[in-house]
């Protein structure tokens, strides 16, 4: 007298959906961290801010030392990046589960965003610098490879920044 387990649900599982079974030997897909498309994304956005900032400078005709302070915050930003970048490979491999990645990279951010004043700060105790410059091009660097950086991370977990949340 062998029942089928669907006929014996108790009252209460029925609000709930019914789960699929899961075909044997299949684990769920694991999502993995983008390292070398974010380094890639970093490299690029900084080396198309240096030109920018260096054509800029010129075409302006800043001085030199306003020049060398934003490329010196640009730097900051860009090291800072990219340590972060490293960083959020590690902690991607420490998590398990499909949102790994996206946990790595809101650590990974956190560590970006107190390293790129941090390594301003020191750049701007070690060498002579006027801050401002120095403060701007950290700032404004952090800003935009950061917005490259999701962007690039979020197309390579297939979107799933831009997918309605199931319920709302």
């Amino acid at each position: 007298m062998n029942r089928d387990p669907a006929e014996e649900r108790l009252p209460e599982d029925e609000s709930r959906p019914a789960e699929k079974p899961r075909p044997e030997g299949r684990l769920p897909a694991r999502a993995t961290y983008p390292t070398k498309r974010l380094l890639l994304s970093v490299v690029s956005t900084a080396a198309a801010l240096f030109v920018l900032w260096l054509m800029l400078g010129v075409g302006a005709g800043l001085t030199e030392a306003v020049i060398r302070g934003g490329v010196l915050g640009l730097l900051s930003a860009t090291a800072s990046h990219l340590l972060g970048t490293l960083a959020g490979e590690r902690f991607s491999s420490i998590g398990s589960g499909p949102t790994a990645p996206l946990s790595a990279y809101l650590a990974s951010s956190t560590l970006r965003f107190i390293c790129t004043p941090a390594f301003a700060v020191s750049l701007y105790f070690a060498l002579p610098q006027a801050p401002a410059p120095l403060l701007i091009g950290a700032a404004a660097g952090h800003a935009l490879i950061m917005i490259v950086d999701v962007s690039v991370l979020l197309k390579a977990q297939g979107g799933a920044g831009s997918r309605p949340t199931p319920g709302a």
